[in-house]
């Protein structure tokens, strides 16, 4: 059993309420200027934060499945991802810029909390042994992903990966 202050799920629901914060402070007027050091408006990476809690969400059921595959297969399936690095990255960079200008702010406030529940929903009940559940990770994809994570690994990375962009936003909300 998870301790109640276990450090995972702290900083989930961290993430959750932080975001929630920003949506609700942020100034329209501002929501679409240049965020610092992307070429994603502050709106854009903002969908892209949520998009990070949403791989999280999606690394449960992948890396559970890798897990239960020969040892090659996600060594396999990293290099491909690995040599995909390019489309990766303009599919990254085009699907949150997209994204951010058709949903609304609220709407992302929206998925960042359902996916957050639900992420920490399958958490509460998760045992260790399906927490150590991983497989091999392509390192060039992220910087801070580490060559093998396991379930814990990758839902400890959505708030590293959130807190990095945190720090890309220039909402002048978040820097009073």
């Amino acid at each position: 059993m998870k301790a109640e202050n276990d450090p995972v799920k702290a900083e989930l629901l961290w993430t959750a309420a932080d975001f929630r914060s920003i949506v609700l402070r942020a100034l329209a007027d501002e929501l679409d200027l240049p965020s610092s050091g992307t070429r994603w408006t502050n709106r854009q990476l903002l969908f892209h934060m949520v998009l990070g809690q949403n791989i999280a969400l999606l690394g449960i059921p992948l890396l559970g499945l890798f897990s239960r595959l020969p040892p090659a297969a996600s060594r396999n399936w990293s290099r491909l991802l690995e040599a995909c690095l390019g489309p990766y990255n303009w599919v990254t960079w085009a699907g949150s810029a997209a994204a951010g200008q058709v949903l609304k702010p609220q709407s992302m406030l929206r998925m960042m909390d359902r996916t957050t529940g639900t992420i920490v929903n399958w958490y509460d009940r998760a045992d260790e042994e399906a927490l150590e559940r991983g497989m091999t990770m392509p390192l060039s994809w992220d910087p801070y992903f580490a060559s093998w994570m396991n379930r814990r690994a990758i839902l400890g990375w959505a708030p590293k990966h959130y807190r990095h962009h945190r720090k890309q936003l220039t909402l002048t909300t978040l820097l009073s």
